[in-house]
């Protein structure tokens, strides 16, 4: 792993972001429709555009993806992935700033891109998302903050994986 962290120094930023009600023991994932990921289960989010902070991506994202723009909101890991074969895909070798927003304006409507759903904080479907999200999204829903590190082959198999959790995100 430590050659892909020296080698992919310049990693493309993306976020993620889970409403979570906490009362009611859910968490709103969102099935993608379109593009990459298309079928999967995932947060809310996209890629961070030039000249834009992670924060104003990610509220922006969740507002074109769910008619949702969150208030109450904090970052819970950063996670990188790597691809083995494919060094130079944008898709695959990316950062993923991952929030959990506990208050929002607004309610989680369908867009074009994604079609939101609750799902039982202690009964995710996992089998329905990235392989790896079951190694990071219950430790986050936990109250964990992580940082991580996946490394997937041409087949998006997990080959190599850190995940450890830290106090913040120097």
């Amino acid at each position: 792993m430590s050659h892909y962290k020296d080698t992919h120094k310049d990693l493309r930023d993306l976020t993620l972001c889970y409403l979570v009600d906490k009362e009611k023991g859910l968490v709103l994932i969102a099935m993608k429709k379109r593009g990459f990921g298309v079928g999967k289960l995932n947060g809310v989010g996209g890629k961070v555009k030039q000249d834009e902070t992670v924060i104003a991506a990610m509220l922006r994202e969740t507002e074109e993806e769910i008619n949702v723009v969150p208030k109450n909101f904090e970052k819970v890991a950063e996670i990188r992935f790597y691809s083995k074969d494919n060094p130079n895909d944008t898709d695959m070798n990316q950062i993923a700033h991952v929030f959990l927003a506990y208050t929002w304006r607004g309610k989680p409507e369908e867009s074009e891109e994604m079609a939101p759903q609750w799902a039982e904080i202690d009964n995710l479907p996992l089998e329905k998302m990235w392989e790896d999200d079951r190694y990071w999204l219950p430790k986050i829903l936990d109250g964990k903050k992580l940082k991580a590190s996946f490394l997937f082959d041409d087949k998006n198999i997990i080959v190599n994986k850190e995940v450890y959790e830290v106090d913040n995100f120097d």
